[in-house]
Parts: C-alpha cells; sequence; structure tokens
C-alpha cells in the first residue's frame, strides 16, 4: 500500500468511525426512505460490491490473465479499497442512525467490523512485512560485525577471557554496564560492544520470529475478513430485498377512485373486503376461518363503536371527541351485544394468516383501539384507564386482556412488537387510541384497509387543526405547540427540523410554506397531556361519573407515553 493510498484509506476509515459514534447522538428514522436516503442507499449498496472484482480476479486464474491486460492487480485493489470503505460511509448516512430492525442492526456492525477488519489486516500485514526485510537486513549486518569481532578477539586473549567471565546467566544483562571501551585502541571492537552486538543479534532474531509468527496471524486474519465479507453481502442482499418488498408494497397498481375513497372514508360503518371465492376456495380452512372472523370483528366493533360514538364536547376546555362509554360499559355485560360478538371473533382469528398488507395492518389499529375501550369499559366507571381499579400493577398497556385465537395481547404488545416495528409508519401512533383527551379525535368509523391511508392523513390533519391539543402557531413569537405525542414519540420522527417537516405535509399550504420558510428559527413546545377518559359524562356542564378508586399519583403510560399524573406537564421527561 503506497504511503498515500495509506493516509488517504486511514482518514477514510476514521470519517466512517465518527459518523458510526452518531448512533449516540443522532437520529433521523424517516431518512432512510427520503429521496436522498435512497440515493445514498443505493449508491453506497452498489459501492460495496465493487471490491468483489478484486476478490474474484485474484482467485481465477485465467480470469485474472484477462483482466490484468487491461487493468493492473494493483489498480483493482486500489478500487477494492476505496469502494470498500467509501460505500459503508454512505451506508451509514443511508441509515439515519437509527435502530429499527435486527436486520439493519446486525447489517451495520458487519459493515464496520468488515471495513476495520480489512483495512487493519491489510495496513498489518503491510507493516509485518516491511519490518521482517528491514529486521533482516539489520541481522545480516550485525552478524557480520559479530564475525569482525571474533576474529579480532581471538587475537585477544585478555579480552576473550574478560568477555567469558560476564557470559553467565546471571552476570550477562549487566554485563554492557560493567564494561566500558578499550582503553589503549588495540582493538576495533572491545568487550562491552561485542556483547551488545550479540545482544541486538538475540533481540533482532527474536523480533523477526515474532513478525513472522504475526503474520502468519494476520494471514488467517484476511481469511476472516473475506468470510465476514460474504455474510455481510447475505445480509446486504436481504435488505436490499426487504426494502423491495416492505417498500414497493405501499405503491397500488391498482387505479383508485379518489372521489369513491372519501366517500367510503365517510361511511359510518366501513366491512372489510371479503376475498374472492376463488381465493377462498383455495386457502386452506383456517385461514378461511381467520379471513371471516377477522371480517366479523371488524363488523360488530364498527357497530358498537358507531354507535357509542359523540360528537365533540369540550372537558378540561379542550374541545374532543367522546364515547358514551356508559352505554357501553352497559353492553359488556350482554352476551349477543356486539361487543360480545366481536370478542368471540376474535378468538378465531389466527394472525399468522396476515400477509403483511393494509388489511393486516388497518386490524392491528383496530384491535388497539378495541382494547383501549376494553380497558376502560370493563372497569367502568373510571376517570381514566391509567386508573388502579383497571390494572393494580399501574400499566394498563401491558395487560395481556385480549385473546386472540391461543394467544392473550398487551396493547404494548401490539404496539411495539407488531405495528410500529413491522409497517414503520409515524401515523400509526396517531391512529392508536389511548382512550384520553388528549389524545387524537376519532372518527366516527373504524379503520378499513382500501381507505386507510386517507384516513390516517384526514385523522392527523384534522388533529392539527386543534389549538387545545393538536398544533397551535405563534407566528410573531415563532413557537410551534405541538400533541405531546410528537415528544413522546420523537424516535419515530426525528429531529425538531424533521417533526415540522411532517406537521407541514398536514396543514393548509399557506401555513405548510411558513413553517419551511421559518423551519430553523421556529421553537418547538408540547400541549400537556390529559389522562381523563374522553367519556361523555366528562363533558362540562355535566357530572362525572362516580368513580371507585381515586386517579393515580403517578402511572406507568402505554408505549407511545412516559409515566405520568392525570395532567402531564409538556416539559416532562421521556421515561
Amino acid at each position: 500500500m503506497k504511503e498515500r493510498e495509506k493516509t488517504v484509506a486511514t482518514g477514510l476509515v476514521v470519517l466512517m468511525l465518527i459518523l458510526w459514534i452518531g448512533f449516540l447522538f443522532h437520529r433521523s428514522p424517516r431518512f432512510a426512505g427520503s429521496p436522498w436516503g435512497g440515493i445514498l442507499g443505493v449508491t453506497g449498496a452498489m459501492l460495496m460490491l465493487v471490491p468483489l472484482a478484486y476478490l474474484v480476479v485474484k482467485r481465477i486464474k485465467w480470469l485474472k490473465k484477462a483482466i490484468t491486460n487491461y487493468v493492473p492487480m494493483r489498480t483493482l485493489l486500489a478500487w477494492h479499497i476505496y469502494a470498500g470503505i467509501i460505500g459503508p460511509i454512505l451506508v451509514l448516512l443511508h441509515s439515519g442512525h437509527k435502530f429499527e430492525s435486527l436486520l439493519g442492526i446486525a447489517l451495520t456492525a458487519m459493515t464496520i467490523i468488515a471495513v476495520i477488519s480489512g483495512f487493519v489486516g491489510r495496513y498489518m500485514m503491510s507493516q509485518f512485512s516491511q519490518g521482517i526485510r528491514e529486521k533482516k537486513a539489520m541481522l545480516t549486518e550485525l552478524q557480520a560485525a559479530y564475525q569482525r569481532a571474533s576474529v579480532e578477539l581471538a587475537q585477544q586473549p585478555a579480552q576473550a577471557k574478560t568477555i567469558r567471565s560476564l557470559s553467565g546467566f546471571l552476570v550477562r544483562p549487566i554485563a554492557s554496564f560493567l564494561l566500558t571501551e578499550d582503553a589503549d585502541g588495540k582493538t576495533a571492537l572491545g568487550p562491552r560492544t561485542v556483547i551488545q552486538i550479540s545482544e541486538s543479534i538475540a533481540d533482532v532474531e527474536y523480533a523477526i520470529k515474532t513478525h513472522e509468527t504475526f503474520k502468519q496471524w494476520f494471514n488467517k486474519w484476511l481469511k476472516l475478513h473475506i468470510v465476514i465479507s460474504f455474510i455481510l453481502y447475505i445480509l446486504l442482499a436481504l435488505h436490499v430485498w426487504t426494502a423491495i418488498y416492505f417498500g414497493l408494497r405501499w405503491f397500488d397498481t391498482q387505479p383508485q377512485d379518489i372521489p369513491l375513497q372519501r366517500a367510503l372514508a365517510a361511511s359510518p360503518l366501513p366491512a372489510l373486503p371479503v376475498p374472492p371465492t376463488s381465493t377462498i376456495v383455495a386457502s386452506a380452512p383456517n385461514e378461511k376461518a381467520s379471513s371471516e372472523a377477522t371480517e366479523e370483528f371488524s363488523r360488530y366493533f364498527g357497530d358498537f363503536f358507531t354507535r357509542h360514538w359523540r360528537a365533540p364536547v369540550t372537558i378540561h376546555g379542550v374541545q374532543t371527541i367522546v364515547f358514551d362509554y356508559t352505554a357501553l360499559a352497559a353492553e359488556t355485560k350482554q352476551n349477543d351485544s356486539d361487543y360480545s360478538k366481536a370478542l368471540g371473533a376474535l378468538t378465531r382469528v389466527e394472525p399468522t394468516t396476515f400477509e403483511g398488507d393494509d388489511q393486516e395492518k388497518a386490524f392491528w389499529i383496530n384491535l388497539y383501539n378495541f382494547g383501549a375501550m376494553k380497558l376502560a369499559a370493563e372497569n367502568y366507571p373510571v376517570d381514566s384507564i391509567t386508573s388502579p381499579k383497571v390494572s393494580e400493577a399501574g400499566d394498563p398497556w401491558g395487560k395481556k386482556m385480549i385473546q386472540l385465537g391461543d394467544a392473550a395481547y398487551s396493547l404494548s404488545q401490539i404496539e411495539k412488537e407488531i405495528l410500529v416495528p413491522k409497517f414503520g409508519d409515524p401515523r400509526i401512533v396517531f391512529a392508536v387510541s389511548c382512550a384520553a383527551v388528549s389524545c387524537p379525535d376519532r372518527p366516527q368509523y373504524i379503520f378499513a384497509p382500501k381507505t386507510l391511508n386517507t384516513q390516517l392523513d384526514d385523522l392527523i390533519a384534522a388533529f392539527l387543526t386543534n389549538p387545545k391539543k393538536g398544533m397551535r402557531l405563534d407566528r410573531e413569537n415563532k413557537v410551534l405547540t405541538l400533541s405531546w405525542i410528537f415528544k413522546a414519540d420523537k424516535h419515530l420522527f426525528g429531529e425538531d427540523g424533521d417533526i415540522i417537516d411532517f406537521v407541514a405535509r398536514y396543514v393548509p399550504d399557506e401555513t405548510a410554506r411558513w413553517l419551511k420558510e421559518n423551519r430553523t428559527a421556529l421553537r418547538l413546545e408540547f400541549f400537556e397531556h390529559d389522562w381523563t377518559l374522553n367519556d361523555i359524562a366528562q363533558a362540562e356542564g355535566q357530572a362525572s361519573p362516580p368513580s371507585e378508586n381515586p386517579a393515580p399519583e403517578s402511572t406507568p403510560g402505554r408505549g407511545l407515553y412516559p409515566q405520568s399524573k392525570a395532567v402531564i406537564p409538556a416539559n416532562a421527561g421521556n421515561q
């Protein structure tokens, strides 16, 4: 490796390590899927394939002979080194410094290990080879000097006798300190010099042996580097495949009738699409039964959800959509109610039959919201689902109380283990309900697969029009106050600038332009989060339902929110 190449490669490796340290201080979850993030990812992946050329050409004789007629191996090695470092640098930039999946974490780790192992192996091999050559030349000179000293000492018996007396095991380490050079100048090399030469020969021989041992080990190190590189390529192929599968699947290949979508979104009783008859016949019995049970759940949940939905009222000065929990609580005690039928349908749903599409996404969101209402309705009357009456352990989101097939699920499981990691859509945190005043308002219908994206966008756009819990913009002081959800789930949105960009997608064009123009000057603040149950009985001017247990002093929130009292201060820390 030439000195200039070594310097450039070292600088690039240091830059890569600095970028890796960024994982500790910076997160931009949405950057990887952005246009620039995609360009960096694709470019980095292509550069990471370039080092394969050197590995292949070097090991196939006929190919090496043909290629080296046009491109020397030295040039291929330079491409191998530079592309093998620059590619990972672009990939690290593409990642946006986020840890979202085991595959992503493994790919990032193997990328860094592969680069460092290759660089260290190459650099150390070069150093060892150069060191061995230099020390062998030094050994030759020392041996020649020793031979000259031996000839001279043969003619000086007294000097030889002195050296022999100092050759013992205990005396030898300090022999050179006990002797001085000849004072009479009769010999060119005195006893002290001879002893130092012999010690130097021993030291150099030991150094050569050590370097050769290390060189053998680093030969094995380079083989390990090749193994690590192939593991990296396998992980890279899996990452590319998942990016294509989970990315392109969002593009709808069928033309959509937008007005029809809007009409369906306004329907109070949406139903999941019924699979074509041919599909049902071809499906296994458990898939057919699970599909029918999923449809039944959506129908029954949609019915009682809309029936108990109420127009906005004011609670604690905040206008919010509410539900008639008194009526819903009564329905939970009836065996033939829509609520009971929805519960029964869930026991026949088999999650393993889901296909990771919008139908599954809508189902899990609806199931989460059903579970939040279930917590409140089955323990009613309560002021909040954070009440000890709902969960004695103080964690209602960790309570496994939804029976789905043979397994019981908690709200936290649905959010953290399924919805967020599987779909990677930050809009989900607005769609899942915390059954509280400060939550985004629920539309009068549950989520339906065919209109899911429209429903999610409309829900967020409507939420941001609420100046008491969604968004308030003070243009004069350049302060943007947002729902506390943006702070609690900041890892999904990124830095303040990313949050502003997200908000700009859902506000009127004029407001969006102003936000982008003042993006760097805006200061973000967050509303207090009111955990009061979004119950019609809580409306101002009406009596609140009697509560058997007072609200807890401190209750851990669900995965979307940290520990809080009934009202969380806007400047509370995320736990």
